[in-house]
């Protein structure tokens, strides 16, 4: 049996805004949101598909491999439960610019064994396109965080990667934020990936300058599953992207107000 659970995309927009004062809608350059615990359609415990609030009608779905839905559990989505689980982003790529502010709530098991989660993908089976991967190398506690864009691994191709030491938090609610300016024909290099764990405080994974002289634009079209077997190893609660470039203080109430939806502290 399917059930659409979670409140009315409309219904829950006034909520949140009448008990907080900000909601997420509110501001310009939203271009795809699935919130936590809403839109959700499911078929007993497979998601069957995840609407999205902005309006935009990029709602989640897997309609060509149905065994590889991940699973509802009471609001969260589980991607670990099924191997290689995924839904597709439908009407079009996400954010399609060359500036963006995406922001993930997840929460990982981390084990030091190439333990690659790969979030958001051009498609859910091709890694040679755009792509966003966070996870562990093998034999060493670092985490790697990598951005792709065309594959290429090098020059404006490869926007971030980077290992790190103690920037994620094993078996921990963290909110990923990723703000990117465009590159120079934008008149911002600018790109800074962040994270926001449960009961912690923004902490800065990596700030690098990335020119992007080829104008490329972030497409994503599917959350998990690259054709390198990469794919969510845990829980993605909630997503948010923008085709802009947030100010600090806007990055601040989007995570604020996924913080509290999420309740996290």
């Amino acid at each position: 049996m399917k059930l659409a659970l979670g409140l009315g995309i409309n219904q829950r927009a006034e909520n949140l805004e009448s008990m907080s004062g900000f909601s997420i809608d509110s501001l310009s350059g939203l271009v795809a949101w699935y919130p936590f615990n809403t839109g959700q359609t499911v078929d007993g415990t497979d998601l069957v598909s995840w609407a999205d609030a902005s309006g935009n009608n990029h709602t989640l779905t897997n309609t060509t491999a149905t065994n590889k839905r991940p699973t509802y559990e009471s609001g969260r989505v589980n991607f670990g439960d099924v191997a290689q689980s995924y839904m597709d982003i439908t009407n079009g790529a996400v954010p399609n610019s060359v500036a963006y502010s995406v922001f993930l709530v997840v929460e990982f098991t981390l084990i030091s064994d190439n333990n690659f989660n790969a979030l958001l993908n051009a498609t859910n089976s091709n890694s040679t396109l755009d792509t966003l991967i966070w996870g562990e190398m093998r034999g060493t506690p670092s985490q790697l965080w990598q951005l792709i864009t065309e594959g290429s691994g090098t020059g404006d191709n490869s926007f971030l990667s980077t290992t790190t030491n103690g920037k994620i938090t094993n078996d921990t609610k963290t909110i990923i934020q990723m703000v990117y300016g465009g590159g120079t024909s934008a008149g911002d290099t600018s790109n800074v990936i962040s994270t926001d764990k449960d009961g912690g405080s923004l902490t800065t994974v990596t700030t690098q300058s990335k020119a992007n002289s080829g104008n490329h634009k972030m497409e994503f079209g599917a959350v998990s599953v690259d054709s390198s077997g990469f794919y969510v190893k845990g829980y993605i609660d909630e997503i948010v992207i923008f085709n802009r470039k947030l100010s600090v203080s806007e990055c601040a109430d989007v995570r604020a107000d996924m913080k509290a939806r999420n309740s996290m502290t």
